[in-house]
This record gives structure tokens, C-alpha cells and sequence, in this order.
């Protein structure tokens, strides 16, 4: 019981990330998308269909190929050719969250693409945990 409420404590007071900057429009969020099952990433294509089936807006993504850890790669229908989205005002929760840490983002070893305009910082400072 007091090694749980230990880290009840220790969850409750870590740091948590908080997402800064903007969107450059650039579209690489839209392409080489990694999809997850729980904490596990989408591998294949039956578990993409899973994904659809769960949730329509999954049918908006194609896959494009796989990563160097055998992950499925996914890219959106939606993109346009000048990188806006066509379906904007009717995208998926996980494309107007993106990117979100509270979506276990960081954990999953989720990573923002090169260039993007968004980027994640500590909420508390190192200092605040020593004090």
C-alpha cells in the first residue's frame, strides 16, 4: 500500500510537457503517420483494419510503407497537393489534438517531424524538484 500511494505521489508531481510553437503548414504530419494500439504500434494491416473499424476516420489514411522497427507508415487522403488539409473542419479528434503529449505522445517514443513548428517543453523546471 505504500509503495502505490509513493507513486501516486511521484505520478501527480511529474513533470507533464507542454506543446509550444505553430503549424508551418509544411504537411509532414500528414505523411508517415505511426499509428498505436494501446502502446503498441499498428505492424499490420489487420490491425489497421481494427483501427478502421473502431473508428471511421482511420479510413482517410492509406498506408505508404513501413519504418526501419517494422512499423506501418500511414499518409492521409486529405492532404492536398498544397499541403492543406480538404477535410479540415471534419478531421479526426487525433489529427486536431496533433501533437498532443497528454496522448502519450513522449512515451510511445513519438517524435515531431523534422522542421516542424511545434515543439514540447517541461511544464515545472529541473530546479522545482530539487527544492
Amino acid at each position: 500500500m505504500i509503495n502505490y500511494i509513493k507513486f501516486f505521489i511521484q505520478k501527480k508531481q511529474s513533470a507533464k510537457y507542454i506543446r509550444k510553437g505553430h503549424c508551418k503548414q509544411c504537411g509532414s504530419c500528414c505523411r508517415n503517420i505511426v499509428f498505436y494500439i494501446g502502446k503498441e504500434p499498428v505492424k499490420t494491416k489487420q490491425q489497421f483494419e481494427q483501427l478502421k473499424n473502431f473508428d471511421k476516420h482511420y479510413k482517410n489514411f492509406y498506408i505508404n510503407g513501413k519504418d526501419t522497427d517494422n512499423k506501418l507508415l500511414f499518409t492521409c487522403n486529405a492532404l492536398s497537393k498544397n499541403n492543406k488539409c480538404k477535410i479540415y473542419h471534419f478531421r479526426a479528434m487525433f489529427c486536431r489534438l496533433y501533437p498532443n503529449p497528454k496522448q502519450s505522445f513522449i512515451s510511445n517514443g513519438g517524435k515531431l517531424q523534422d522542421g516542424c513548428g511545434y515543439y514540447f517543453e517541461p511544464d515545472k523546471k529541473f530546479n522545482s524538484f530539487i527544492n
